[in-house]
């Protein structure tokens, strides 16, 4: 019993030893790949499609005891840096950097999958030719002094996109056009698009990269393994096809009856296939985008609240509320029009014009009652009187704009449109008014002010 139980103490710690000891192997494994040369693909910060660029691991991130393959991380720093995101920082490597990793300028390191790692990227420079694309390192000043990586001397330190125009073997120069404008001291001695490099400061893009307009600075074609395919165009049409056949989705575009229908005109041209989903591969969305009236006002949490309180019921369909908008403001202008009216109808000062105006034309004396009115009216009262009306004109112009946006919102000859068009007369009128009271009041002023002058002398 006794050996029994010694045997099984012996195996477990033999047990216990392998483990160690493979653990270690790993250990020793991914230490190995310190300082390795690879090539990874990367996106930039505003988007597009990612592309290949040489790099080097700088270290490996810790990893737990049940970690697979798939799940060893590490950082990587790029050899061959196009954009400032990718120029290693050297306040990092110092230590001394003040920004993290999101805020700084350059590049703290790029985190990514041991799997995700592919073979570098080797220069041949036996295909180098007139013609070629390549990347090239700008010479700085020899007055300027680049030890440390800043803004302005920050394209000394990147690789640039060009094509070789010409090469001096002898002198193991070449003759590059840059393909994107950077200011430089030689180039504006030269007074063209044209530099001069060493051969040791450029590196030979592939023949794949070169025919790639799209790419810009990759070092190797930006192919995905998802999208690659041995289809010809035809198999990959008839696939689209065969996919637009099998969706029952709605049309996309069904609004463009009512319009010329350029949208779909320019998809077609570009090699849409009705029925089928976006993109190049008929991949993408299939249904068409559903437009939502979402409450005024309100923030954005609320709204996606709604929207999942009633995901369950069919949405608002845009055309029936404004439909019901519409009909709701033309009674609403409705209700208001007649309450003017009403208004207009009930002041007193309208029924004396009304009950008094055929007496007032009777009278032989043909003065204008607001003419008497300012003539017979103080200095300061003048000057009040002339206060109120700017006021009153700047809050009827104010409503006639109010008025104009509205009138364009019904179509002609409807009950909205007429009712806001006879508001909009009333209101020019009353402003026709009060701008001839206005000129009346500055003539009174007017008249007064030289006839102060005359009584001096």
């Amino acid at each position: 019993m006794n050996d029994s139980n010694a045997y099984n103490d012996d195996s477990k710690n033999k047990n216990d030893s392998e483990e160690n000891n493979g653990n270690s192997d790993i250990e020793d494994d991914l230490s190995s790949l310190l300082g390795m040369r690879c090539a990874v693909y990367h996106t930039h910060k505003w988007g597009g499609q990612p592309s290949l660029h040489n790099a080097m691991v700088s270290s490996i991130l810790p990893r737990a005891d049940d970690d697979q393959f798939n799940d060893l991380k590490v950082q990587i720093l790029f050899t061959h840096p196009t954009h400032a995101e990718m120029l290693p920082c050297p306040f990092y490597l110092d230590g001394d950097c003040k920004f993290s990793d999101e805020q700084c300028r350059y590049s703290h390191g790029n985190v990514v999958q041991l799997s995700d790692l592919k073979e570098a990227i080797e220069p041949n420079f036996s295909s180098l030719k007139s013609g070629s694309s390549i990347l090239l390192k700008l010479k700085p000043p020899d007055d300027e002094n680049v030890s440390i990586t800043k803004k302005s001397t920050e394209k000394y330190h990147l690789w640039h996109r060009g094509i070789v125009k010409s090469i001096d073997n002898e002198n193991q120069l070449c003759t590059v056009k840059l393909e994107h404008g950077v200011k430089t001291g030689e180039k504006r001695k030269m007074g063209s698009d044209e530099i001069n490099v060493r051969i040791e400061d450029i590196f030979p893009l592939t023949t794949v990269c070169e025919d790639d307009s799209d790419s810009s600075e990759d070092l190797s074609d930006s192919e995905y393994s998802h999208q690659k395919t041995t289809r010809t165009e035809i198999d990959r049409h008839a696939l689209i096809v065969e996919k637009s056949l099998q969706n029952n989705a709605p049309a996309m575009g069904e609004w463009e009856r009512h319009t010329r229908g350029i949208g779909s005109k320019i998809m077609f041209a570009m090699g849409y296939v009705a029925g089928s989903g976006l993109g190049a591969a008929g991949e993408g969305r299939t249904q068409p985008v559903e437009a939502r009236v979402l409450p005024v006002g309100k923030s954005l949490d609320h709204c996606m609240a709604i929207s999942e309180k009633h995901a369950g019921q069919d949405p608002l369909k845009v055309q029936q509320k404004l439909k019901r908008l519409q009909k709701k403001e033309e009674e609403r202008n409705k209700r208001a029009y007649e309450r003017e009216k009403e208004k207009e109808r009930r002041n007193v000062f309208n029924f004396i014009n009304r009950t008094l105006g055929d007496k007032e034309q009777t009278e032989t004396n043909n003065c204008d009652p607001t003419e008497v009115d300012v003539k017979q009216s103080t200095s300061k009262d003048l000057n009040i009187e002339k206060f109120k009306i700017d006021e009153d004109v700047n809050r009827i112009e104010r409503e006639i704009i109010k008025l104009n946006n509205s009138l364009v919102k019904y179509p002609q000859g409807t009950s909205g449109h007429t009712n806001i068009n006879l508001q909009i007369r009333e209101k020019t009128k009353e402003l026709q008014a009060l701008k001839q009271r206005e000129r009346d009041i500055i003539k009174e002023q007017r008249h007064r002010k030289e006839k102060e002058k005359m009584t001096i002398f």
